[in-house]
């Protein structure tokens, strides 16, 4: 008799058992179910029947990862205290936005803080010349994001040190703006997409 006649069996019996009144088996079968039938149906018939049952197996549940910090992976960081937010900046900058979004993006990076980009943290290969020559990978840089702009807003000025620059022109929500950081503690801001680079001094 095959397994599946036999578990049929054990249920059919079990079945009439519990409605004949015999107590004894009707509480063992109530109690543990299937197995407990495959019990009573061989104490009865003296059949050879595995009343072992197979086990559920439970799958590890995986965590994963915010799709913010999957994005800084690619991109190793090595805190920087060099880099750690000061007083303010020298030369000043006279626009407290920009101040204060510089200020947050560098106290993010001097920490390794997971950034919006997967462009955040890569190599800048100083292309343009607008900073001294350096070995590659020294440069990494960053999206700079200033709050109120949008993509299609225009070129506006900046002055810094008494001088006054224009930006970029908001061609995606990126914007043309980056902060760029050689040997982990040098600072420097371009406003219009690396066609100008100014160097800036934390004032601790």
């Amino acid at each position: 008799m095959s397994l599946i006649k036999k578990l049929r069996s054990a249920l059919l019996l079990s079945s009439a058992i519990v409605f004949s009144g015999v107590a004894f088996v009707s509480a063992e079968v109530a109690s543990s179910g299937a197995k407990q039938s495959l019990e009573a149906y061989a104490a009865v018939s003296g059949a050879q029947v595995s009343a072992e049952l197979p086990v559920p197996v439970m799958q590890e549940v995986v965590n994963e990862e915010p799709a913010l910090l999957e994005k800084s992976k690619g991109n190793p960081c090595t805190p920087s205290a060099d880099i750690a937010p000061g007083k303010g900046f020298s030369p000043v900058i006279e626009d407290q936005v920009r101040i204060t979004a510089i200020t947050q993006l560098l106290g993010k990076i001097s920490v390794c803080s997971a950034l919006p980009y997967s462009q955040d943290g890569v190599t800048n290969n100083n292309l343009e010349g607008g900073m001294p020559q350096a070995p590659k990978g020294y440069y990494k840089e960053y999206t700079l994001i200033v709050p109120g702009r949008q993509t299609g807003d225009g070129a506006v000025p900046v002055v810094i040190g008494g001088k006054t620059y224009m930006t970029g022109t908001m061609q995606s929500k990126r914007g043309p703006e980056r902060i760029i950081i050689g040997g982990g503690k040098f600072i420097y801001y371009t406003m219009d997409h690396y066609k100008t680079f100014v160097p800036l001094t934390i004032v601790k």
